[in-house]
């Protein structure tokens, strides 16, 4: 399917408390061929979720709260609709041990890329200078910022590379303007009192002075894009040089190991066979649901177990309602921001009298959901949902597979036409032998159930991700990925096999 980089569901993933964080930039200008060849495409799957830029031949600079499960980096190109010639490097994170959340500073991470960067003749990029250590950035000395995100508030991730000049501001000011809530080893520029700055999307990406990258992308105000309002907020470098270098020292850092939460080595070692598979996943480009292609509105209420996952009022996943305090979706819907669970609803834009909402105050993934397998999760919600007619539990499916559909919000043309009507479709499972060799290199396993749409182009897409496959009225799969176009099935749909986790889900609904 196609990449989904002006999908605005971008503009809500980047928001955190009262903040915004980068998006795109204001006021800028696309930036030239053959310039700022430092910039990286933060991804996750084919969606730009944050900027970086290249800072050694295998590693990669960003920003802490990037860490929405990236999987890859785009190096080499300022269009993201046409990577063709770009080059892609699956990537392991490593962020800042003392980053806890982005009002409280330490926000910078570095990617490992999976192999050494190495331009061609189609495809250019070079690492940039970081700055010298203690650099002191005078007040109104001009700087440039740049990104793909958002250039007006509700607006779409750019598909163009785009930069803006922007003044350094006096931090005494800054913590003044900021009523001394700003963190420290921080540099404000730009913002206030201009009408330049970077937005939702740009998160990430450097703050570049004289030629060199002091600063990355954190947060501004209010997740608003409107300026002059406060100064931007952008991490020091200068502050952080001894921890970059600690890291780009450790040759062996990920060679066999993985990194945990704190930025450290965790001792579990990685075995070569689960990083084939993440290689393959990750070069595949997969698409995670979105929304039902081909499929057709729901009766009113038909599907009292559906959820919608929200970021301020917005979708992004489905899920299942298996216990009144419990909704079940996929791994890689988890999202280090607060999450709101709808139930009771069939529309996403009216306000239903039926409609029932919590926070989650906990995200269980499966504990082996490593970017493919396992990709399961459990969402403890603030309080117990009272079951009614529109609002009911699904039971986990036992024994064998019957005649099964799967439903959600999602894309519905495989074209960022996002649904607000609940939207189903029949599904065809396939044998594990037939999905296998559909899907070729990626690896299909025993713990997946594979379908297809009764005709051409049906299946989910963006948005459904983490809804359930439902046969026979009860949950026997959870939507996990697609192809590069929705509803082909020459890539059938595969969802994680309910059954495969039941001991793991009886043991966090009892215990939890």
């Amino acid at each position: 399917m196609q990449a989904l980089h002006k999908l605005f569901l971008f503009c809500v993933l980047t928001g955190l408390g009262d903040y915004a964080l980068g998006s795109k930039i204001i006021n800028g200008t696309k930036t030239r061929e053959n310039s700022m060849l430092y910039m990286a495409s933060v991804q996750n799957d084919q969606q730009h979720v944050c900027g970086g830029f290249l800072i050694s031949e295998d590693f990669v600079l960003t920003a802490a709260h990037c860490d929405q499960n990236p999987t890859k980096v785009v190096l080499g190109t300022h269009d993201l609709s046409n990577v063709n010639d770009a080059q892609i490097y699956p990537v392991k994170k490593c962020k800042h041990r003392s980053f806890k959340k982005v009002e409280s500073g330490n926000d910078i991470m570095l990617l490992k890329l999976s192999r050494k960067a190495r331009p061609s003749k189609k495809s250019r990029f070079k690492s940039i200078k970081l700055s010298s250590p203690n650099t002191k950035l005078k007040a109104h000395k001009k700087c440039h910022v740049a990104g793909w995100g958002l250039t007006r508030n509700n607006g779409y991730l750019e598909n163009e590379l785009r930069d803006v000049e922007v003044p350094v501001i006096d931090l005494k000011n800054c913590q003044k303007l900021w009523q001394d809530k700003l963190p420290a080893k921080v540099i404000c520029a730009g913002g206030y009192r201009t009408g330049n700055g970077f937005c939702q999307g740009d998160s990430g990406g450097p703050l570049v002075c004289d030629k060199k990258a002091v600063g990355i992308v954190s947060f501004n105000n209010n997740y608003t894009c409107k300026y002059p309002d406060f100064p931007n907020v952008y991490t020091d470098i200068s502050k952080f040089l001894p921890w970059i270098k600690e890291i780009l020292k450790k040759k062996d850092y990920l060679k066999h190991k993985v990194w945990n939460k704190d930025g450290y080595r965790d001792d579990e070692t990685k075995t070569m066979g689960t990083i084939l598979v993440l290689l393959l996943v990750f070069v595949l480009n997969r698409a995670d649901s979105t929304r039902i292609v081909g499929g057709r509105d729901a009766s009113p209420h038909s599907r009292p177990y559906m959820a919608s996952l929200q970021i301020r009022g917005q979708h992004f996943c489905g899920g299942a309602l298996v216990k009144e305090d419990f909704v079940l979706t996929a791994a890689h819907c988890l999202l280090n921001r607060p999450v709101t669970v709808v139930v009771g609803i069939d529309t996403l834009s009216g306000n239903e009298s039926t409609k029932q909402e919590f926070r989650v105050v906990r995200s269980i993934p499966h504990p082996n959901y490593d970017g493919h397998e396992n990709d399961i999760m459990l969402l403890k919600l603030s309080g117990n949902a009272s079951l009614t007619d529109a609002v009911q539990l699904i039971p986990p499916k036992r024994g064998r597979l019957g005649e099964c559909t799967t439903a959600g919000w999602g894309d519905i043309g495989d074209n960022n036409t996002l649904a607000t009507r609940l939207q189903e479709v029949n599904v065809t499972l396939l044998t594990l032998r037939t999905c296998r060799r559909r899907w070729g290199n990626v690896p299909i396993t025993r713990s997946m159930v594979c379908g297809t749409g009764d005709h051409v182009q049906q299946g989910f897409c963006s948005g459904d991700s983490g809804g359930p496959l439902v046969c026979e009225g009860a949950a026997a799969g959870v939507v996990s990925f697609s192809g590069r176009r929705c509803g082909d099935p020459a890539t059938p749909d595969v969802y994680t096999r309910v059954s495969s986790f039941r001991g793991w889900i009886r043991n966090v609904l009892r215990n939890n």
